[in-house]
């Protein structure tokens, strides 16, 4: 082992919104940790115009873990655009709205994910956290006292030694599969997204003006939002087989889905086309185990929700503050912090897949097509 090796208390593999979160609540709770970010990836830039992420909408009630984490005040400089509240054709032709008028934390807010995951970012370098951008792990090694890893930086390998590691990459949960634990898929959805300029679209062009939608038809469900900079987001939920089976990767076959849609093609009267049809990963995972010799999985690497729960992001900032709780224990000494923690994402896990088998099952219009029934079912069919 190289005994001259950067040593640091925690080393957190990934810079998305867990990762961040978890170091955050790490120096909240102890500033004296020396905390390091590995990121592959470069840091972010809000001036590409061909850049966008998805996952722009979060939830009022994600207000309390912003304050726990004590960044509120500069979050809300971040100046996003209030969401208040949700429509939906789900079950019934019909349109209905949920308001957020009626929750106790008030509106939400739709999100421009660069500027956010940015703001997240610069939160953790408040901290006195070092991040490493442009970085992968090559390898990792423990030993009684450390992690040894093994890390290529701009083509230049270093050393660096940490005693707790945390896996916060997201549903490859990289480092988390090379420590005996293997991921568990309940489905094989895949979201076809695309971006729309509206900056030409008056509010009374859509029958829906400004929000989130969701809306159900027989081959998987609509979802679209309206996000700062005059965009509009509009993807498409379904299973990989029948994604491919229609050929959804065609603009043209896209286009023709979307138009026969009830709902969401009024949105994107008068608008700019952005970017292209955009596949994404969207299947519910869960690890079988997301902790182990000095290690714990965070964010979607522990456990990653179906996008009809509105979670993602709220997820990752709630069991990002039990993470850091589970890894202070382990730092001390006491083993059963792990044990905690794995509980927690268990039991929330849990009450996940309930809630969604509730709302799946409230749309039974559709119940012969496949996407349906393997829905209504509970059918893990890997």
């Amino acid at each position: 082992m190289n005994n001259d090796a950067i040593t640091y208390d925690v080393i957190i593999i990934g810079a998305g919104v867990a990762g961040c979160a978890t170091a955050i609540s790490l120096k909240n709770e102890a500033p004296h940790l020396n905390i390091a970010i590995i990121e592959r990836a470069s840091e972010l830039k809000t001036e590409d115009p061909t850049s966008y992420r998805i996952g722009e909408t979060l939830p009022p009630h994600a207000s309390q873990q912003l304050q726990n984490l004590g960044i509120w005040k500069s979050f809300l400089k971040c100046n996003f655009i209030n969401a208040y509240g949700t429509s939906a054709a789900w079950g019934s032709s019909e349109l209905y709205h949920n308001e957020y008028i009626y929750s106790p934390y008030g509106y939400g807010w739709h999100l421009d994910r660069i500027v956010f995951d940015q703001f997240m970012i610069k939160e953790t370098k408040k901290k006195g956290v070092f991040t490493y951008f442009e970085t992968s792990v090559i390898s990792s090694e423990k030993t009684s006292n450390y992690w040894h890893l093994q890390i290529n930086t701009k083509k230049r390998q270093t050393a660096i030694k940490s005693s707790f590691v945390i896996d916060a990459t997201g549903k490859k949960a990289a480092f988390s599969c090379l420590q005996k634990t293997f991921k568990i898929k309940e489905d094989q959805m895949v979201g076809i997204y695309r971006f729309y300029d509206i900056s030409n679209q008056n509010e009374n062009k859509s029958r829906l003006g400004n929000g989130t939608c969701v809306e159900s038809d027989p081959y998987g469900w609509w979802y679209s939002a309206t996000l700062p900079n005059k965009t509009l987001v509009i993807g498409y939920m379904t299973d990989t087989d029948i994604a491919n089976e229609m050929q959804l990767k065609k603009i043209t076959v896209f286009n023709e889905l979307l138009y026969n849609s009830r709902y969401t093609y009024s949105r994107t009267l008068k608008t700019k086309k952005l970017s292209e049809p955009r596949v994404v990963a969207a299947h519910t995972q869960y690890l079988s185990s997301v902790v182990g010799n000095s290690w714990l999985a965070v964010g979607d690497a522990a456990s990653s929700y179906d996008p009809i729960s509105s979670l993602g992001i709220f997820k990752s900032l709630a069991m990002s503050q039990f993470a850091a709780y589970a890894t202070l224990d382990d730092l001390k000494g006491n083993r059963s912090g792990l044990h905690k923690y794995q509980q927690i994402i268990t039991n929330d896990y849990l009450g996940y897949q309930k809630k969604r088998q509730e709302y799946y099952n409230q749309e039974s219009r559709f119940a012969s097509s496949p996407f349906w029934r393997r829905r209504h079912t509970n059918i893990n069919y890997n």
